[in-house]
């Protein structure tokens, strides 16, 4: 119930959504002054949340900024939490777009930054419960040079929490020391660290993947733009799922 409660929450907190309710609202009231209020409110939100540089500025008081680790450092284990891979139509595993995750996880591991990689994801879609992330991304590991001995997989979790809950047990049972470096995209990180940290895992944060707030503002950035929209939902999300695991 938590997690639906959640996920229900998170489908609401879309600007775009926003945007299209109002308009149809807009056709709904009798009023013409209701019918205004919905318009100029539909305007407004499409201005604030199309504005570049309001989302790169939340972006970066969001997420945590790029992590240099100083030579010599090395963790006993790095965490891949799993949703950079699915299958396609055929069933067969494809990378998406935050697979950032992975190549991060491969060059800490070929640096000698990270001892060992445990990989946690399942499968959304249940419709091909044959693909399971987890193993389907030890093997590409495993085709680019990475020991089989130092992978570890969870393949049964379909989201971040279950991810948490699954690789505690993994650690606890391999005996690797905290604290562990937690590899993940710079929008998802704060959330998952705080869902690692409620399940008992101590980690250092990792960010990749970024999808904004490191690029230099530009006057551009003030035109409303129907993708920097999109993107909010990503935020919205994130921010809505971490106030609402530190409850």
């Amino acid at each position: 119930m938590h997690q639906f409660a959640s996920s229900l929450l998170s489908f609401f907190l879309s600007p775009l959504l926003w945007i299209v309710l109002l308009v149809l609202a807009s056709f709904v009231f009798k009023k013409r002054s209701a019918k205004k209020i919905c318009l100029v409110a539909a305007v407004v939100v499409f201005l604030l949340f199309g504005n570049g540089l309001l989302l790169n500025w939340y972006a970066r008081q969001f997420q945590p900024a790029p992590l240099a680790l100083n030579p010599g450092t090395v963790y006993s284990c790095g965490i891949v939490p799993g949703g950079f891979a699915s299958p396609d139509i055929d069933g067969n595993g494809i990378f998406n777009s935050t697979a950032d995750r992975f190549i991060q996880a491969l060059t800490l591991f070929k640096q000698g930054f990270i001892k060992h990689i445990i990989v946690s994801g399942g499968n959304g879609r249940k419709e091909l419960d044959s693909f399971r992330e987890g193993a389907w991304v030890k093997q590409q590991f495993i085709i680019l040079g990475v020991p089989d001995s130092v992978i570890f997989i969870e393949d049964r979790s379909n989201n971040t929490l279950q991810n948490a809950v699954n690789t505690k047990y993994i650690l606890d049972s391999k005996h690797l020391p905290p604290p562990y470096l937690l590899i993940s995209s710079a929008h998802h990180l704060p959330r998952a660290q705080l869902l690692y940290k409620n399940a008992g895992v101590v980690t250092v944060g990792f960010p990749c993947s970024y999808i904004a707030g490191r690029g230099i503002p530009t006057l551009a950035d003030l035109k409303p733009d129907l993708g920097v929209i999109q993107t909010w939902n990503v935020y919205l999300k994130e921010t809505a799922g971490y106030l609402w695991y530190s409850l």
